[in-house]
């Protein structure tokens, strides 16, 4: 018998109307003439006993978004990449959210969102061509050490966590390039701060795209440093997004991403970036309209704040743009 047999009346029936009828929490709350609170108090209680042996392992915070995601109550597509990235990243949240819609599936039918199957763990796993942010099924690879063959199977595991790592963060620059993209190019800080529910609406459902995945390797050896970036795209504009880590904080000199063919043709893409205290950097910004004449990516060291040209590279990675 199915738990949902199990539940008392109310939190069945609420379950019924926010399912079934695909109610917002304030609308049941208007129907039944009760606080707004109660139907989600009623109704993340009674997604907990559905499954109460996995809910322990998550805090009480990962269930409520979960749940909210379960039963469509999250307000825009800002919030629903978050629980995707969520439980693309954690395997008790991805199991517990499975357990629940497993039972909730009689009464909610095909209309339960999906739940994402976890990150990829080998280079060999990715994707081809242009690809949905939010298809988490088939997350792309992300660094330079989970792209190399032959390797060691500590070396391997380690790559395969900060592969997990960047992945949430194009997740989070998933969300950021729709804001870049729709207000014409704001500073990347700006961006990634900006997911107010009122700007996620404004979101495509789809998302963007990815049009690139690029592993950034070291330019020279001896350089310990990884990394990968993503072009992303909604509509005609594109955003670079890129994520470096084992970097040296930048003392005396600067960080740059440049767009590069030749010494006597490149774009920067920013001319001043910085590294946080763990030694990674990360950033989206706006790529030029002419992105695709250009066949390599450069993240180099200056030292002005305002290269006109590149100075010598510190990672690299080829671009195929179209």
């Amino acid at each position: 018998m199915s738990r949902l047999d199990e539940l008392p009346p109310d939190q069945r029936a609420t379950l019924s109307l926010l399912l079934l009828q695909h109610k917002s929490y304030a609308e049941v709350a208007a129907l039944l003439g009760i606080p707004e609170r109660a139907v989600h108090d009623r109704a993340q209680a009674a997604i907990v006993v559905l499954a109460p042996g996995r809910a322990r392992e998550l805090t009480p915070e990962s269930r409520q978004e979960i749940g909210d995601y379960l039963l469509g109550q999250q307000p825009g597509v800002a919030e629903r990449l978050r629980t995707r990235a969520l439980l693309n990243s954690s395997e008790p949240a991805r199991a517990w959210a499975a357990d629940v819609a497993a039972q909730l599936a009689p009464m909610a039918g095909s209309s339960m969102p999906e739940i994402p199957a976890g990150p990829v763990g080998s280079a060999g796993a990715a994707a081809s061509g242009p690809q949905r942010v939010g298809d988490l099924s088939s997350s792309p690879p992300a660094s330079g050490e989970a792209a190399a063959p032959s390797t060691p199977a500590g070396r391997s595991q380690r790559s395969s966590r900060v592969g997990g790592a960047i992945l949430l963060a194009v997740i989070v620059a998933a969300i950021a390039v729709a804001i870049v993209l729709l207000t014409g190019g704001s500073s990347a800080k700006k961006a990634t701060g900006t997911t107010t529910s009122q700007t996620a609406s404004t979101v495509s459902k789809t998302g963007p795209t990815i049009d690139d995945q690029i592993v950034l390797k070291p330019a020279k050896p001896g350089i310990k440093s990884v990394g990968a970036a993503y072009v992303l795209s909604e509509g005609s504009k594109r955003a670079f997004f890129i994520d470096a880590r084992n970097l040296p904080l930048a003392r005396g000199f600067y960080y740059a991403i440049w767009l590069y063919n030749s010494p006597t043709s490149f774009v920067p893409v920013t001319k001043s970036s910085a590294v946080n205290s763990k030694h990674r950097l990360e950033g989206i910004s706006p790529l030029p309209t002419n992105a695709a004449e250009f066949h390599e990516v450069l993240l180099t060291k200056e030292t002005s704040p305002k290269p006109t040209h590149p100075g010598p590279a510190v990672l690299r990675g080829p671009l195929n743009l179209t």
